[in-house]
């Protein structure tokens, strides 16, 4: 009580120092603490923080004031930039991606060969290549799929458009 009374007749700048004094000498269940080591440094922190009003004080202000102000919306994030160390031990991933890219570029790259030049003996009307090629693509292309370089369907769409274009030349 005669905290609060030295808090009615003080100035305001005065009030919270006497809010601080009594903390710091306040045990610290005040604050809903069970003491321990630190419960008087979580106390002085929380005082700091948040510096104390009489209790009439806190009455008389209205209820608009005693809201927290609006925050700011937060500024848009940027797009993340993709992370590439200037050696590979810095990031092992970058060095097994950039490894398992080049073995998928080369088994591309083969698949793209073997219907080239499927391709070029169907264009040709070559039939007896074109059986020998065709099966040599299938090969690659199944292959292809069982390593997880391209999709089975896409596998399938491929081998039954070649697979009819063969037909095709046997029929004319």
């Amino acid at each position: 009580q005669a905290l609060h009374q030295a808090c009615q007749a003080a100035m305001p700048s005065v009030r919270v120092a006497i809010a601080v004094f009594a903390a710091l000498v306040a045990p610290a269940t005040a604050f809903g603490m069970h003491g321990g080591a630190h419960s008087g440094i979580v106390a002085r922190r929380a005082i700091a923080a948040k510096p104390a009003v009489c209790m009439e004080d806190a009455a008389e202000a209205p209820a608009e004031a005693k809201k927290a102000p609006a925050k700011a919306p937060a500024p848009p994030v940027e797009a993340k930039k993709k992370y590439r160390p200037s050696s590979f031990g810095v990031n092992p991933r970058v060095y097994k991606d950039r490894k398992r890219n080049l073995y998928n570029r080369y088994y591309k790259s083969t698949q793209a060969t073997a219907v080239k030049k499927l391709r070029q003996a169907v264009d040709q009307d070559d039939v007896s290549e074109a059986k020998r090629l065709f099966s040599q693509a299938v090969s690659v292309i199944d292959k292809n799929v069982k390593r997880g370089i391209i999709h089975r369907n896409k596998a399938a769409r491929n081998k039954s458009k070649w697979a009819k274009r063969v037909q095709g030349i046997k029929s004319a």
